[in-house]
């Protein structure tokens, strides 16, 4: 068979290739092992410019030779990749781990592929890998992404520190390790880089380099200009330019409007905590409600599954389908409105939006701020989070609810005080403050006023919900340089949320943050009987609390600005009257405010999306 390699060799060199390419078929019929056949081919497809078949057939040489096994495997890696094969790019990088499951760049390029493609979970083993093999900044930062977007912020912290160390004015490592020391309380830290990148944004305008997502924007800025920047940059980036609108459906008379509701949170979610009660109250004389989801299977399962299962008359299952098959999907439900409950928050199918599936498409709740750039049409939203300076800033026509644009669950437990406080790791006497937020919305400023007030409320503490180890570390020693003893921080075990709105009850006084308030987390605190203290913020995530409070009758628990913050929750903690009264208040509230009147909110919602059918 020599004869037959020497012979596609000679022919190869003379520039005759289609001609090597047959002799080498016939060479690679009897000589299946071949691996010299396999690459010469492989060479001449390159050549000719099929990258595919060049690709194929790299891949098939990888356990055939030894010599050359690592240049073929990426080689293969390469031209899947440029004709957008990634799939069969892990394929081959992942037969050439098997051999050399130690080498950083095989590593490095499984890593980076699972995580283009937004497989984190698989990601991982190949990021810690590169924890202790990698070598270049390219390296650490690749595990330090995949890492960081997993939650874990303790392991992914050392590997961006360095990625940052290296190349210090490289945005995307500044950006990547501000988001990882704000999730883990690092607030020296945080706010040195934060004022860096507020820095460059400012001095770069509209050509500023924003590498990071929409959603961690509105988390650290108040500024909505930056916001809808961002929105634009991030839906430029990850979607498809949005297609032309579809025409409206022709409904008959007395037809019910035909809604379709998009998430993957139709679980034990946030999401789902408040919006079950919408999906029931619906009137079925007058729309006719599709649930469509792309829920994780493993996810698919609790009795707030059951709800969604119940409460919805199609169920139509969209996880296995990409954005182009979804969308036809869709498109074929004929529905007159597509409701987005996501935004740029993870898990979004936002790329379905873009190809405009429905004639009208609204984004609710899942997002505070603008969905630019992706074919949505509207925004519910209510006056107190969208005031008209809000509206230059956003890309949708906003539908006014009122007051409060935010839906919560009236059908939930009404909850009392039962127990006691040390059931909890609470002190008896002495003013319980709370703040159940995720660390990522604890800033510096903030946390500095939640110490001034425990600094002037004597015996008081602060309940905060559990925190990575290193979170917790960060907070208790910046709570001692401010003079408060670290065990005034008490930090509650995560429980089923019916538990925990039972043990919430305990608390005294809510404080909010800020630029990102609570928002589910006030709602739930307000539907428990607890006062927030709040300030005012300059973007909807900044105003939700806000509205929440002028929606239960209690705007005049919102301050002018985080001084007043403080000095108003120092003077309801030493009130006790008040206190009591504004509880009872809470509690009535559940029967009589608008905030807990979900019936009522639902059919606001009904006529909004009526009305831009008509």
């Amino acid at each position: 068979m020599s004869a037959l390699m020497d012979q596609a060799k000679q022919q190869f060199n003379r520039g005759d290739l289609q001609i090597a390419l047959a002799t080498l078929g016939r060479l690679m019929v009897k000589e299946r092992r071949n691996a010299d056949a396999f690459i010469l081919a492989a060479t001449i497809h390159e050549k000719l410019g099929d990258r595919a078949a060049a690709a194929g057939l790299f891949a098939g040489a990888i356990d055939l030779t030894s010599k050359l096994r690592r240049e073929v495997a990426f080689r293969a890696a390469s031209h899947y990749v440029a004709v957008n094969d990634n799939a069969a790019a892990l394929g081959a990088l992942q037969t050439l781990y098997r051999h050399l499951p130690d080498d950083v760049d095989v590593n490095h390029s499984i890593c980076s592929l699972y995580r283009e493609a937004g497989r984190y979970d698989e990601a991982l083993p190949f990021a810690r890998s590169l924890l202790s093999i990698g070598r270049t900044f390219g390296n650490f930062l690749n595990a330090g992404i995949v890492l960081s977007g997993l939650g874990r912020y303790e392991e992914a912290y050392p590997a961006l520190t360095r990625a940052h160390q290296e190349k210090p004015q490289e945005r995307l490592a500044l950006s990547e390790l501000f988001w990882c020391a704000a999730n883990l309380c690092d607030f020296a830290t945080a706010d040195r880089l934060q004022r860096q990148l507020e820095e460059a944004y400012a001095s770069e305008g509209d050509a500023a380099d924003i590498r990071e997502n929409a959603f961690r924007a509105i988390t650290w800025s108040g500024n909505e200009a930056y916001h809808a920047l961002c929105a634009r940059r991030t839906a430029a980036t990850l979607f498809p330019p949005a297609a032309p609108a579809r025409p409206p459906r022709v409904r008959n008379p007395g037809e019910r409007l035909r809604i379709g509701y998009l998430s993957c949170d139709f679980f034990e979610h946030a999401t789902m905590a408040l919006f079950a009660g919408v999906l029931e109250a619906h009137d079925r004389t007058r729309v006719e409600i599709f649930g469509i989801c792309h829920t994780a299977a493993g996810s698919r399962k609790g009795p707030m599954r059951q709800r969604f299962l119940d409460s919805v008359e199609h169920v139509v299952d969209i996880l296995d389908l990409d954005d182009d098959a979804a969308a036809r999907t869709i498109a074929a439900l004929d529905l007159d409105v597509l409701v987005d409950l996501k935004g740029f928050t993870q898990g979004n199918r936002l790329g379905i939006f873009s190809r405009r599936p429905a004639p009208l498409q609204v984004t609710y709740l899942g997002f505070p701020g603008s969905v630019a750039g992706v074919g949505i049409d509207y925004a519910l939203t209510d006056a107190v989070v969208t005031p008209p300076a809000s509206q230059p800033h956003y890309a949708e026509k906003l539908l006014m609810l009122s007051p409060s644009y935010q839906c919560n669950d009236a059908a939930r437990a009404a909850v009392t005080r039962q127990g006691t406080r040390a059931d909890h790791g609470l002190p008896e006497e002495g003013v319980v403050f709370c703040s159940f937020n995720q660390a990522q919305k604890i800033r510096g400023p903030v946390f500095a006023a939640w110490m001034g007030i425990l600094n002037q409320v004597e015996g008081s503490v602060l309940w905060l919900a559990d925190q990575p180890a290193i979170a917790k570390v960060n907070l208790k020693a910046a709570a001692a340089a401010a003079g408060i003893a670290p065990e005034r921080l008490v930090f509650a075990p995560k429980l089923p949320m019916t538990d925990h709105l039972q043990r919430l009850c305990q608390a005294d006084i809510g404080l909010d943050t800020g630029p990102y308030n609570g928002h589910t987390t006030t709602s739930d605190a307000l539907w428990c009987g607890v006062p927030v203290v709040t300030f005012k913020g300059t973007s909807f995530a900044g105003r939700v609390s806000e509205s929440l409070l002028t929606a239960v009758g209690l705007p005049e628990l919102v301050a002018k600005d985080l001084t007043e913050f403080g000095r108003l929750a120092v003077d309801l903690a030493q009130d006790g009257v008040r206190q009591s009264l504004l509880r009872q208040h809470l509690i009535k509230a559940r029967q009589s405010a608008p905030l807990f009147d979900t019936v009522a909110l639902t059919r606001q919602i009904e006529t909004a999306l009526e009305g831009i059918c008509q």
